[in-house]
Protein backbone atom coordinates (compact mmCIF):
# COMPACT_ATOMS: atom_id res chain seq x y z
CA UNK A 1 0.00 0.00 0.00
CA UNK A 2 2.75 2.63 -0.89
CA UNK A 3 2.58 6.00 -2.85
CA UNK A 4 1.78 5.54 -6.39
CA UNK A 5 4.57 7.83 -7.87
CA UNK A 6 3.49 8.09 -11.56
CA UNK A 7 -0.06 9.47 -10.06
CA UNK A 8 1.79 11.79 -7.78
CA UNK A 9 3.31 13.35 -10.36
CA UNK A 10 0.59 13.42 -12.73
CA UNK A 11 -1.32 15.53 -9.79
CA UNK A 12 1.85 17.54 -8.96
CA UNK A 13 1.63 18.75 -12.67
CA UNK A 14 -1.57 19.56 -12.56
CA UNK A 15 -1.10 21.92 -9.81
CA UNK A 16 1.77 23.62 -11.31
CA UNK A 17 -0.32 24.12 -14.28
CA UNK A 18 -2.52 26.27 -12.17
CA UNK A 19 -0.20 28.03 -10.46
CA UNK A 20 0.67 31.02 -13.23
CA UNK A 21 -3.24 30.68 -13.55
CA UNK A 22 -4.01 31.46 -10.41
CA UNK A 23 -1.98 34.90 -10.86
CA UNK A 24 -3.09 35.74 -14.31
CA UNK A 25 -6.71 35.16 -13.50
CA UNK A 26 -7.36 37.79 -10.90
CA UNK A 27 -4.96 40.42 -12.55
CA UNK A 28 -7.29 40.01 -15.77
CA UNK A 29 -10.27 40.86 -13.53
CA UNK A 30 -9.39 43.61 -12.15
CA UNK A 31 -7.88 44.71 -15.64
CA UNK A 32 -11.12 43.86 -16.71
CA UNK A 33 -13.13 45.78 -14.26
CA UNK A 34 -10.81 48.65 -15.07
CA UNK A 35 -11.82 48.63 -18.73
CA UNK A 36 -15.74 48.59 -17.97
CA UNK A 37 -14.96 51.89 -15.97
CA UNK A 38 -12.85 53.14 -19.29
CA UNK A 39 -14.44 51.79 -22.76
CA UNK A 40 -17.70 49.80 -21.70
CA UNK A 41 -15.35 46.56 -23.17
CA UNK A 42 -16.19 43.47 -21.26
CA UNK A 43 -13.27 41.17 -22.90
CA UNK A 44 -10.44 41.12 -20.44
CA UNK A 45 -13.50 40.48 -17.02
CA UNK A 46 -14.51 37.46 -19.50
CA UNK A 47 -11.74 35.73 -20.28
CA UNK A 48 -10.17 36.62 -16.37
CA UNK A 49 -13.19 34.88 -15.44
CA UNK A 50 -12.43 31.71 -17.71
CA UNK A 51 -9.18 31.90 -16.57
CA UNK A 52 -9.70 31.79 -12.90
CA UNK A 53 -12.41 29.03 -13.35
CA UNK A 54 -9.75 26.82 -15.26
CA UNK A 55 -7.84 27.40 -12.17
CA UNK A 56 -9.86 26.27 -9.74
CA UNK A 57 -10.66 23.37 -12.13
CA UNK A 58 -7.23 22.17 -12.30
CA UNK A 59 -6.31 22.50 -8.63
CA UNK A 60 -9.34 20.54 -7.62
CA UNK A 61 -8.79 17.85 -10.12
CA UNK A 62 -4.72 18.01 -9.08
CA UNK A 63 -6.39 17.28 -5.70
CA UNK A 64 -8.09 14.68 -6.40
CA UNK A 65 -5.39 13.07 -8.59
CA UNK A 66 -2.60 13.27 -5.73
CA UNK A 67 -4.73 12.05 -2.64
CA UNK A 68 -5.82 9.34 -4.91
CA UNK A 69 -1.65 8.49 -5.32
CA UNK A 70 -1.68 8.50 -1.37
CA UNK A 71 -4.75 6.26 -0.52
CA UNK A 72 -5.43 4.01 -3.05
CA UNK A 73 -7.15 1.17 -2.38
CA UNK A 74 -6.25 -1.60 -4.95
Amino acid sequence: MGTNRSELARGIKYELGALPLLILGPVLITMGFKAIKQDNNYLFLIIGILIALTAMFLLFKGIKIILNAFFNTN
